[in-house]
């Protein structure tokens, strides 16, 4: 069943143009090339963010004011990566960066917020990170989604607002060509349609390899194997849980078979400590046949979406759309820290 008031057809539409969003942002993300020339590792350049060259808010001064403070050039695009901006807590931002010419940039970021029109606030950091895994772990899916949408994306941390404020973000990336700005409006929701941290998931029953072809409940080449145990076996065997909602070959933004990759390196490390689960998105692995019942149950309004699961089956953190080793590595820590 789907959570809140939603009938499955008006999910399904939502599910889909959000799709089609994170497609059009996704491909934006950097493509392992930066417009600043910083060398084969554009992702640990724009990591390399001194705060001190980024303009201060006085508790005046507005998101123009910010741009023009800079003289910003004002025609880059930024575009989120999750729909998902519950009220009351901190909410993470993953997106891409792109020019008017739709070409993905890096380089040192900073965010600034306003909230319903208030001067801005800030600056707030922005991270940089990369899918790399080791040979062993990528697959022919990730092979191919790589070369077409990069190697990497941005994440932000929204702070906590109240439901129905309008988050005006700004960020301005330091290029040697002069600062580069882009922004985006988010609007927070008052309640979370999937299950939030610290509240217990569905225990439904994923389907498994025992029971259903690899093929099937798989779209990645090869097969990721995390279908080994349903999720409801899962919650009561005392340990934590990573359950990857994700269609490796039918993923509109190419970021669920780089992904599925990097749990399964970061699954090599933590061994049988740890259930690791991934289940795809539509029946029968059929754009036009609709959701699977498992993403309806846990209410996803878009894809991929990933939940690190506490041995009490309570969320312990949510990572809508990309992530990468660290981030993962930090969850699952968080929830073996619970134990």
């Amino acid at each position: 069943m789907l959570s809140g008031t939603y009938s499955g057809a008006r999910v399904m539409r939502r599910f889909v143009l959000t799709v089609l969003l994170l497609c059009f942002a996704l491909t934006a993300v950097a493509c392992g090339v930066s417009d600043d020339g910083a060398g084969d590792d554009p992702v640990a350049a724009a990591n390399q963010v001194d705060v001190a060259d980024f303009p201060k808010t006085d508790g005046k001064k507005s998101i123009e004011d910010l741009q023009r403070e800079v003289s910003a050039e004002q025609d880059a695009n930024l575009l989120p990566a999750t729909n998902n901006f519950p009220a009351g807590r901190e909410n993470r931002l993953p997106f891409g960066l792109f020019d008017a010419e739709r070409k993905p940039f890096w380089g040192p970021t900073m965010m600034y917020l306003s909230v319903d029109g208030e001067p801005a606030e800030g600056p707030f950091p922005v991270k940089a990170h990369g899918f790399d895994v080791a040979d062993e772990f990528t697959s022919e899916t990730s092979r191919s989604d790589i070369d077409a949408i990069g190697n990497g994306y941005y994440t932000a941390t929204i702070p906590k607002s109240k439901a129905g404020d309008k988050v005006n973000v700004l960020t301005l990336t330091k290029t040697p060509a002069g600062f580069q700005a882009a922004a985006t409006g988010l609007t927070i929701a008052k309640s979370d349609p999937t299950p939030a941290p610290g509240e217990k998931v569905p225990a439904i029953e994923t389907r498994t390899l025992s029971e259903y072809p690899a093929a099937e409940i798989d779209t990645r080449t090869p097969p990721s194997g995390l279908q080994k145990l349903s999720l409801k076996n899962a919650l009561k065997n005392g340990k934590p849980t990573v359950l990857i909602f994700a269609t490796p070959k039918l993923c509109a933004s190419r970021v669920c078979s780089p992904i599925v990759d990097v749990a399964l390196q970061v699954q090599s490390e933590y061994g049988d400590r740890v259930n690791f689960l991934h289940n795809e998105i539509y029946n029968e692995n059929d754009l036009n046949k609709g959701m699977r019942p498992e993403v309806e149950a846990f209410g996803l309004p878009m894809e991929p979406y990933t939940f690190v699961i506490g041995a009490d089956g309570r969320v312990v953190a949510q990572l809508a759309g990309p992530f990468d080793q660290a981030e993962l590595r930090s969850a699952i820590d968080s929830a073996l820290a619970e134990d």
